[in-house]
């Protein structure tokens, strides 16, 4: 009973999973906040360009006669 409560106690595949886990949530977190943040970013890019281009009035070149 023993040397089956010591494999348990030296076990660390466990810890090592619960690592690996925490390390890839953080990273998505990251993943997500950064998207969020450069989606948003993109967006009002756009969205000035539109209006900027929206104000301008074409001139059309007169017939020839």
């Amino acid at each position: 009973m023993s040397d089956l409560l010591m494999y348990f106690h030296r076990d660390e595949r466990g810890a090592t999973a619960t690592e690996y886990a925490l390390l890839i949530v953080f990273i998505a977190l990251a993943v997500a906040v950064g998207a969020n943040v450069l989606g948003a970013g993109v967006s009002n890019l756009f969205n000035s360009i539109g209006n900027q281009l929206s104000g301008i009035t074409p001139t059309l070149p007169s017939p020839i006669p």
